[in-house]
This record gives structure tokens, C-alpha cells and sequence, in this order.
């Protein structure tokens, strides 16, 4: 049986689909950190303005979702450096899954369906200082 992908495989391989996407797209990539604990994962430049990304990325059927106090972390720093904050959920499906169970299970050097609809605005928090 083939090695389920664990939640740092799976973190990291959400971060190489927006990577890929935000270099695409004519960003300029400064700094990606793969950590599950450290947000942003990507800090980008585009139009000479810095640009933070927090991804965030589950198992099938699921979208990686962003915490509120993440949203006020990256929000704060985001405002130290002047810099504009975006949110990436990407889910990802074992492509050979028969069912909705064997989907959610990907595997290491397996194929996978990616759900990312592209950058999303950071939500907001009302609570920033």
C-alpha cells in the first residue's frame, strides 16, 4: 500500500501549486516558507509591492481554511511592511480514488486533482491595531 501523503507533505505540495501559479501570473517569489507554523508562506513582489500569501491546504473533499488569529498576525505584519495580504485554500484528491474515502487519501508521488481558484482577498479583522 502507498504512503499516504502526512499534513507537511500535503502543506507543502498546496505551496508548490500556488508557487507555480503566482510565478505564472508575473510575481516576482522573495521568500517561501514551508513550515506549517510559520505564515505567510510566500512573500511575493508584483508592481513593486510586496505581496504576503498564507496557504492553506486539506484533504479531499475539504478546503484549507485560514484561523482568525493567523489573520491577525499576518495583518499586523503585513501593515509594519506595507505590504498587501492574500489567502490561498487549495484541497487536493488522490486522482486514482475509486471513492470518496480512497480520494481523500493521496499519495506520495501520486497523481492528485488540485482544487485552487487563485488568490483570494484576506478576510478582514476588525480587530487590527
Amino acid at each position: 500500500m502507498a504512503d499516504i501523503l502526512n499534513l507537511e507533505e500535503l502543506h507543502f505540495l498546496g505551496i508548490k501549486v500556488v508557487y507555480k501559479d503566482l510565478v505564472d501570473k508575473g510575481y516576482e517569489v522573495l521568500n517561501v516558507r514551508k513550515e506549517l507554523n510559520v505564515n505567510p508562506q510566500i512573500l511575493a513582489k508584483k508592481d513593486d509591492k510586496f505581496q504576503m500569501i498564507v496557504v492553506k491546504t486539506a484533504y479531499y473533499p475539504d478546503m484549507g481554511s485560514i484561523r482568525p488569529e493567523t489573520i491577525l498576525q499576518v495583518s499586523k505584519l503585513a501593515t509594519k511592511h506595507q505590504a498587501t495580504c492574500w489567502y490561498a485554500s487549495v484541497g487536493i484528491a488522490n486522482a486514482n480514488g475509486q471513492t470518496d474515502e480512497e480520494m481523500s487519501r493521496p499519495v506520495k508521488d501520486g497523481e492528485y486533482y488540485i482544487n485552487f481558484k487563485g488568490l483570494m482577498p484576506f478576510p478582514k479583522n476588525n480587530n487590527i491595531n
